[in-house]
């Protein structure tokens, strides 16, 4: 080998472990962002409210940072004085990071007044491409005071308002059942109304008005992104028509966060995990 090319190869080793190092960086690089969530036929009690939106924390992944991030997006999202957290699926993927995923359930639960609330997603069920996926005892999330909605309803007061809360089970594996969570709706006036699912195609199934705000995960955002000019490739999913952030679909508002943590891969690029804190502008 000559000279050159081996100053070329020690120069692309370098820039390649220069890369994994920023990639596992990011991983655990969490940032807040910060949405109006505007509900003009709210009460104005619910005016100010604070929700922390958070997602697939994946506790227990093997090989991944996972549980530094988690720890730090739950900081994060107790700094931010929530007075409600939804968490949109994919708790944890294996049996090896319950300790610490029950620690920072507890400190969310103890943070929030109003309570946390979540649903379950595809690795939540075991259903996963990744290896070693195990499935996530419900009855588990429950002892960590989380109030699960599988297909189901909840009614939150706040201030002499409501707050209609409405999960639905992983579309994916066929657990889901939108039908019966639309019928439970009681629909009061001056309730904001929100629904929590792991993947975003549920949307579809709902109509203008049915809620203020759809909440979803999955897609970890693309979680490795190449960027090019004017869009990013989102690598996790090539074709996922709802990718990251906010849409209308047709009148109906949605909201897909990159989540917290990673799975496959250890890594993030271009993409770094987010807690969403949401600030209610009710009765406007």
């Amino acid at each position: 080998m000559t000279r050159n090319r081996l100053r070329a190869a020690v120069a692309l080793d370098a820039a390649a472990a220069l890369s994994l190092a920023y990639m596992l960086f990011e991983a655990q690089w969490v940032r807040r962002v910060d949405r109006r969530l505007e509900a003009p036929d709210a009460a104005a009690e619910l005016d100010g409210l604070t929700i922390v939106q958070l997602s697939d924390f994946h506790a227990g992944f093997v090989p991944s940072l996972n549980q530094r991030a988690m720890r730090k997006a739950v900081d994060m999202a107790i700094a931010a004085g929530p007075d409600l957290v939804l968490f949109t699926g994919d708790f944890a993927t294996g049996p090896r990071g319950s300790a610490e995923l029950r620690a920072q359930l507890g400190r969310l639960v103890a943070a929030a007044p109003l309570g946390v609330y979540g649903v379950l997603g595809n690795h939540d069920h075991g259903d996963s491409k990744a290896p070693f996926v195990r499935k996530v005892d419900p009855a588990f999330v429950a002892a960590c005071g989380v109030r699960l909605l599988l297909n189901d309803t909840a009614t939150v007061d706040y201030r002499g308002a409501a707050i209609e809360l409405a999960g639905v089970d992983d579309t994916d594996g066929g657990h889901d059942d939108l039908p019966a969570v639309l019928a439970a709706l009681e629909r009061r006036p001056g309730t904001l109304r929100l629904l929590l699912s792991h993947h975003a195609d549920v949307v579809h199934g709902t109509n203008p008005g049915d809620f203020h705000l759809t909440l979803s995960g999955d897609t970890h955002g693309g979680q490795i992104c190449l960027p090019l000019p004017g869009r990013r490739i989102l690598l996790s999913d090539l074709s996922a028509p709802f990718a990251e952030g906010e849409y209308d679909v047709g009148g109906r508002r949605l909201y897909v966060t990159r989540g917290v943590g990673t799975s496959m891969l250890p890594l993030r690029a271009f993409c770094r995990p987010e807690i969403v804190v949401f600030h209610v502008e009710a009765a406007a």
